[in-house]
C-alpha cells in the first residue's frame, strides 16, 4: 500500500488521519483535565473553605449574635436612660439614691449601722 503523504505540516496525513486533528484532540483532553481540575478547586472553595457555605453559617450565627447582644444593650440603655430621667425630674428618686450611697438622714432621723461583712464600698452592694 502506496499512500502519498503531503508535506503541508497543517495537514500531513499520518496513519490515514490528518494532523491537525491529532492535535485538536490533545488541546481537547488538556482542556477537559484543566476544566476538572477548576470544577475541583470550585467544590472546594463552596462547601470546604471559609469563603463557603460552611463560612456563611458561621457567619451567621456570629451575625445573630451580635444582634442578640444588640438588642440586650438596647433594652439596657433604655433602663438606664429612664433612671436618669427619673433622677432628673424626681426629688423622690434624688433623695432615695443620696439616701442609699451616701448613707445621709433626715433631720430628727436616728441610723444605726451594723458591722459590714460585706466587702464593697456601699453596704446594699452584695458581691
Amino acid at each position: 500500500m502506496n499512500r502519498k503523504i503531503s508535506v503541508h505540516n497543517d495537514y500531513r496525513e499520518e496513519m490515514g488521519r490528518p494532523r491537525i486533528l491529532l492535535r485538536g484532540v490533545h488541546v481537547l483532553r488538556g482542556l477537559v483535565v484543566a476544566l476538572a481540575a477548576l470544577n475541583v478547586l470550585l467544590l472546594y472553595v463552596i462547601f470546604a473553605s471559609s469563603q463557603g457555605l460552611f463560612g456563611l453559617q458561621v457567619q451567621r450565627g456570629q451575625v445573630k449574635e451580635l444582634q442578640d447582644k444588640v438588642r440586650t444593650l438596647a433594652r439596657e440603655n433604655r433602663r438606664l436612660f429612664n433612671k436618669i430621667q427619673s433622677l432628673k425630674q424626681d426629688p423622690k428618686a434624688q433623695e432615695r439614691i443620696v439616701r442609699q450611697h451616701l448613707g445621709w438622714v433626715r433631720d430628727n432621723e436616728l441610723m444605726i449601722e451594723y458591722p459590714n461583712t460585706q466587702k464593697g464600698p456601699y453596704p446594699h452592694q452584695q458581691q
